[in-house]
This record gives C-alpha cells, sequence and structure tokens, in this order.
C-alpha cells in the first residue's frame, strides 16, 4: 500500500473475496489499485488526496468515471461478485483514525447488509434494456383501424371553419388516448415477456434522441442470472423481429442498481 497516514482511501467496490485481485490494475488518474481484505470480502480502492476528484475539463473528468468503470470490468470479468461504489467515493480519516481504520469500522459495521447484498447478485449481473418505436406509424395504424377516430376524420374534412377546429380538437385528443392505450399495451406486453427471465428490473426515465425517427417507450435496468442470459437475449431478439420495434441490449455492468 502507498500513501501516508493523512491519505484517503478512493473507494471502487467491494467484492466477495479475501484474496488477491487480478495484477496490474491501474484506476482513476492512473493510480494504482490494491484490495484490503476484511474477513471474507475485500475493498478495492487506491490512495488519494483528501479532496474530491474535480475538473473544469469534461474530457478529463469522462476519463476518471471511464477510469472507474474499467475497474470494475476487470474484477467482474474475474469472476468476482461485486458491489459497486459511485465514481467520487472517498473513505477519509475521522479523528484519531486514519481511512483504513475508518473503513475497516464501516465495513464491521455494514458486514451482515452486505452480505445480503452479495447473496442477492451472487451469479448475477446487471444489463440494460431500452426499446424503441415510431410513434407516427402508431397513430397511422389506429387513424386506419379505429372506427370512431376515421369518423371524425372524415367530418373534419367536410365541416366549416369553425365546426372543423372544434373537430380537430376532440380529434386529436381522441388519437392521443388511443396511442397511449397502445404503447401502454405494448410496454406491458414486453414487460411481461421478458420479466421470466429477469430476477429484478429497475425501471428509468425515457431519454430523447437515442435512435433517429424512433421515440424510446421502455428504459429499464434488469439483474439477470448468468443461465438466463441468453434466454433472455433470444426474447428481445424475437420482440424486434415483429418488425414495430427495435431493442437496445446492453451489459454486463455492475449491478448499480440492485444494490
Amino acid at each position: 500500500m502507498t500513501g501516508t497516514k493523512n491519505d484517503g482511501l478512493y473507494l471502487y467496490a467491494l467484492v466477495e473475496h479475501s484474496g488477491e485481485i487480478p495484477t496490474g490494475i491501474t484506476g482513476v488518474d492512473g493510480q494504482q489499485v490494491f484490495s484490503l481484505p476484511y474477513r471474507d470480502l475485500s475493498a478495492i480502492v487506491h490512495a488519494c488526496p483528501l479532496t474530491p476528484y474535480a475538473s473544469e475539463d469534461q474530457a478529463v473528468v469522462t476519463g476518471w468515471v471511464l477510469s472507474h468503470e474499467q475497474v470494475l470490468e476487470r474484477l467482474i470479468g474475474a469472476g468476482m461478485n461485486t458491489i459497486p461504489l459511485t465514481f467520487d467515493t472517498i473513505i477519509k480519516p475521522e479523528k484519531e483514525r486514519d481511512a483504513k481504520n475508518e473503513l475497516t469500522g464501516w465495513l464491521s459495521k455494514e458486514y451482515e447488509n452486505f452480505l445480503q447484498k452479495f447473496e442477492k447478485i451472487r451469479g448475477k449481473k446487471e444489463y440494460g434494456i431500452q426499446v424503441f418505436t415510431n410513434r407516427q406509424n402508431i397513430r397511422d395504424t389506429i387513424s386506419a383501424t379505429n372506427d370512431f377516430i376515421k369518423r371524425l376524420e372524415g367530418q373534419a374534412k367536410t365541416s366549416a371553419p369553425g365546426k372543423k377546429y372544434m373537430i380537430q380538437q376532440k380529434l386529436e385528443k381522441e388519437v392521443k388516448v388511443a396511442m397511449d392505450r397502445e404503447i401502454a399495451g405494448i410496454i406491458s406486453e414486453t414487460q411481461r415477456k421478458i420479466q421470466e427471465y429477469c430476477d429484478e428490473i429497475s425501471l428509468g426515465k425515457l431519454k430523447k434522441g437515442q435512435v433517429p425517427d424512433r421515440d424510446m417507450i421502455l428504459n429499464c435496468s434488469c439483474l439477470v442470472s448468468d443461465e438466463n442470459y441468453e434466454k433472455l437475449g433470444a426474447v428481445l431478439e424475437e420482440i424486434e423481429r415483429g418488425g414495430d420495434l427495435s431493442v437496445r441490449f446492453t451489459g454486463p455492468w455492475a449491478a448499480y442498481s440492485f444494490v
């Protein structure tokens, strides 16, 4: 271990392992990463200043975050059951205790809680699923198949300007309701299909501009066992083959969403 008693410890993760981690791992800012064992788990750290990592250069910050994630990837790739910590988690000395003793005290206090988290994610990884559709295609289908909406569209074409405006307002409202109902059904059916192969699903915010001419309708993180990974992938391919939806399946990632 490098550093002094006045250093902090930058914490990447906890691993369910008290032996050696893979050799040659460098982390944020090129720092050497090492493990601090506690009973049958280890904290993965590097010695660091007490001040947070900060820069006005976004490229520098992005590089730091990427380095953090690469450390986690090395641990997971080595088959270690890994509880990830977020970027810039720093353990600091407190009163008479240096950072190492402060970290050990925290591990002792939360030990049983960490064991439960390790049990929850053992043999599983986090994956991201995003589902996209073309709203205009859905609207066109509704216009072609919904008799009430077709009648309103016909009335709007032949009505006088004042009445036409009122009909168009009602038409847009009915189309929106129908579209919302259709998309809700697609989301529900998609979740039903993937649920069988996911131990847990965490819904995220929808994002715009991810795929040209497509709107994201589902964004979720899934905790998936190693044995169900290929089965889930096959289901997602089947969903996409239908033609109306496109799917983005990413991972494996450290299980941030489930610990």
